[in-house]
């Protein structure tokens, strides 16, 4: 209930802020807006069925579709309900567990995908720089729906540091891929060490956990050919690309000029480094006014709360929703089996 009430408080601020209905008004209902809107749930179903053949791939096909699609869509609702540099691990690996996938495989599976989650981010995030240069973080803060709100000029001004944010997600792939690829024993060694530090003692279990974490992973995959991995970040690609996209295709349906849409992509991933900002669950509030404030210059005047809680509903509330109501038959059916 709490980031439901947090969105809707924010959302409500919004409207309440910048909402100008004559702007809505003026939209008229045409074959426009219906393919827009369409496109906004396009991007949705594929990046949810690539999640989904992703999670089947690293399980090792132990997963039906229907499962598949039944552990996705939870572990976006843990996702939703969590703070956002959480993002439903801790859900995720619960819910592996349930479908009798081994603990090693449930462990594999999570770093893997939080290796590959990384990796993508950082691949794009630095194609988008080499092809838009600074481009990339020049966002206005004289836009009509954002000028004279302190809060929203503040988060565009900080645009550019979105690299530091890039820097962090490189280091941490940098670090999954020789942990678990390249040196998996010495990683563990460092962190069994690391826990044996005085001021870290509290946490030595955890760490050793870890460790031993990381070595199980790499034993689970380290027979797999590379085109499973390829394969394996393809779809990790077309996913997080696609949750991007989305962005887009509601901007595409209101805007009034012709979007380069390039760096309207190019937006999102500068976007994205706000939202897993350590904060409230499912980044609720920060989201909102982050998606305001990066994109206000391809947002008509009056709509840019509109469109910010579209783009919520589309990529938030709908998997409160779906989780809301898959998570009660699913436990049913887990604890039959």
């Amino acid at each position: 209930m709490l980031p439901v009430a947090v969105g809707f408080g924010i959302s409500a601020y919004l409207l309440w802020s910048g909402f100008n209905p004559a702007a809505l008004a003026a939209i008229p209902f045409s074959s426009h807006l219906v393919a827009g809107l369409a496109l906004a749930a396009l991007t949705v179903v594929i990046r949810d069925l690539a999640y989904m053949w992703r999670i089947k791939a690293i399980t090792g096909h132990q997963l039906s579709w229907y499962k598949s699609f039944e552990v996705i869509m939870l572990w976006e609702f843990g996702s939703a309900i969590t703070p956002g540099a959480v993002g439903g691990i801790a859900l995720a690996l619960f819910i592996l567990k349930k479908e009798h996938i081994s603990y090693g495989r449930s462990t594999a599976t999570i770093m893997l995908t939080t290796f590959l989650d990384n990796l993508s981010f950082v691949l794009v995030f630095a194609a988008m720089y080499l092809l838009l240069g600074s481009r990339m973080f020049m966002v206005p803060v004289d836009c009509p729906d954002v000028a004279g709100n302190a809060i929203l000029q503040g988060i565009s001004s900080l645009a550019d540091k979105s690299v530091v944010g890039w820097g962090l997600y490189a280091g941490s792939a940098a670090f999954f891929a020789l942990s678990l690829f390249v040196f998996p024993r010495q990683a563990k060694e460092l962190f069994c060490r690391i826990g044996q530090w005085t001021w870290l003692q509290r946490w030595s279990h955890a760490l050793k956990h870890l460790g031993e974490e990381i070595e199980v992973t790499a034993n689970e995959f380290k027979k797999m050919p590379a085109s499973f991995f390829a394969g394996l970040l393809s779809a990790t690609l077309v996913a997080w690309v696609s949750r991007y996209l989305l962005a887009n295709a509601l901007l595409f349906t209101f805007s009034e000029v012709n979007l380069n849409h390039l760096e309207v992509l190019a937006r999102q991933y500068v976007l994205w480094v706000f939202i897993v900002i350590p904060s409230t669950p499912g980044a609720a509030g920060l989201a909102e006014f982050s998606f305001v404030a990066m994109n206000c210059a391809f947002i008509p005047s009056g709509l840019a709360a509109t469109v910010a809680i579209l783009w919520r509903m589309y990529s938030y509330y709908f998997y409160l929703l779906v989780g809301a109501l898959v998570f009660p038959k699913w436990l049913v059916r887990v604890n039959k089996d």
